[in-house]
């Protein structure tokens, strides 16, 4: 059998290679570096759109409460007992951490 005769369905016969330049082993090192050095000295992104994440103030958790009287943000109902039980100078000490220091009435 002659290989070359044989109809092969999964060819196409209208296919033309492309006149796309192929690049060697050394042109193409050479564009990765220069690509990597712009990438490493223009870092420069748009801000972001996203709300940023809040975090517990006395977990470091993430944080989707706020107490309404100190303001201080907690993870669970355990962190709110505990906020609960803070006198005014350890609130306002975590509000200071996070520069957010307010007095408190």
């Amino acid at each position: 059998i002659n290989l070359a005769q044989v109809h092969k369905p999964f060819k196409n016969p209208r296919f033309t290679p492309s006149a796309k330049k192929l690049k060697n082993l050394k042109q193409i090192s050479l564009a990765e570096r220069a690509n990597a050095e712009a990438l490493r000295w223009s870092i420069e992104a748009p801000p972001s759109v996203l709300p940023s994440k809040r975090y517990c103030d006395i977990t470091g958790l993430v944080a989707p409460y706020v107490d309404p009287k100190s303001g201080l943000r907690y993870h669970n109902a355990d962190i709110y007992r505990f906020i609960k039980l803070l006198p005014a100078h350890s609130v306002q000490s975590y509000l200071g951490l996070r520069n957010a220091a307010v007095n408190l009435k």
